[in-house]
């Protein structure tokens, strides 16, 4: 059981209080990286857990890719972003590009692929 405000709940007896570190929500940084350079993300941003970090990484990776078409960028090369925890310690990297240009529409994007 856990003893918070107003749930009527007395301390002791198998009862324990939370802790600031139960109660908070994970941070994770999103470390984009290119062949030349690795862009740290000094902020980061709160998820509930690392599925919901992969997934803002798979849209950071999106945005990325559709700025650089948008400008006539490279995007047929590899990039990734890097996510790491508080401690910096790796997670989970998510790799992304932009496939090749298919007839006469637009580039097929490929979905962001996660290594574990």
């Amino acid at each position: 059981m856990i003893v918070t405000p107003g749930n009527g709940a007395t301390p002791g007896r198998g009862a324990r209080f939370q802790s600031d570190q139960e109660a908070k929500v994970p941070r994770f940084f999103f470390h984009y990286r290119t062949d030349d350079e690795l862009i740290r993300d000094e902020a980061g941003s709160e998820h509930p857990d690392l599925e919901a970090a992969e997934h803002n990484a798979a849209e950071i990776g999106k945005a990325i890719m559709d700025k650089l078409a948008g400008e006539g960028g490279e995007t047929g090369m590899p990039r990734s972003i890097e996510i790491t925890d508080a401690e910096g310690h790796e997670l989970l990297y998510v790799v992304f590009w932009v496939g090749p240009k298919i007839g006469g529409g637009p580039g097929t994007p490929i979905t962001p692929a996660s290594v574990h």
